[in-house]
């Protein structure tokens, strides 16, 4: 249960096949955990915008928190996890800010299209994306589930080459979502709350 309520609170709104592809589970497993997870009171499925999913709800997200605490005692991962959170904000900052002045920028330009990034902003994504590996590696070495984040930056960033919009765009595992739904995880497997 644990991968199935942590996935649908990292996307936030999710059908089963997104679901269940987050953390590689089987498909048919994960439809009978939602149901479950919607029986227990712990996620609801409605429509939005046309698309059918799953969200937490309050309950849902405090057993989420309850079994990341109880992987989190188990792994002895705690120390870990504080240390690439910690260094993760250090990149933070600036990794925000990049992605914030390519929003401004979309929305000034309009309909305009976008041409790209600028070489500072480029060189700031690049540097978040390679200081990263790093974090994984530590991060996965203690808690295997945090696999994965470095090669899906580093798939946004040649997609981005092509289409700008695999930076910041909301309708795909664009940069800005995944450093988001990373900064998540992070702070949801602490128990820290924004």
């Amino acid at each position: 249960m644990l991968l199935t309520l942590h996935a649908v609170r990292l996307l936030g709104f999710a059908g089963t096949g997104s679901t269940a592809l987050r953390f590689g589970q089987d498909p048919d497993d994960v439809e009978r955990l939602l149901i479950d997870a919607g029986a227990y009171g712990w996620a609801v499925s409605s429509s939005f915008g046309g698309a059918r999913g799953w969200s937490l709800t309050v309950a849902g997200r405090t057993e989420n928190e309850r079994l990341l605490a109880e992987e989190l005692k188990s792994t002895g991962g705690q120390a870990v996890v504080t240390g690439v959170l910690a260094d993760f904000a250090s990149l933070n900052a600036d990794v925000v800010a990049a992605c914030g002045k390519l929003q401004l920028e979309s929305l000034s330009a309009g309909h305009r299209p976008n041409t790209g990034t600028d070489e500072a902003t480029h060189h700031t994504l690049m540097q978040a994306q390679a200081a990263l590996n790093e974090l994984e590696v530590r991060l996965a070495a203690a808690l295997p589930r945090f696999g994965g984040y470095a090669a899906r930056l580093s798939k946004a960033l040649d997609e981005a080459a092509i289409d700008p919009a695999w930076l910041t765009a909301t309708d795909r595992d664009s940069f800005h979502r995944i450093w988001f739904e990373l900064h998540e995880d992070l702070i949801a497997t602490l128990g820290i709350h924004r």
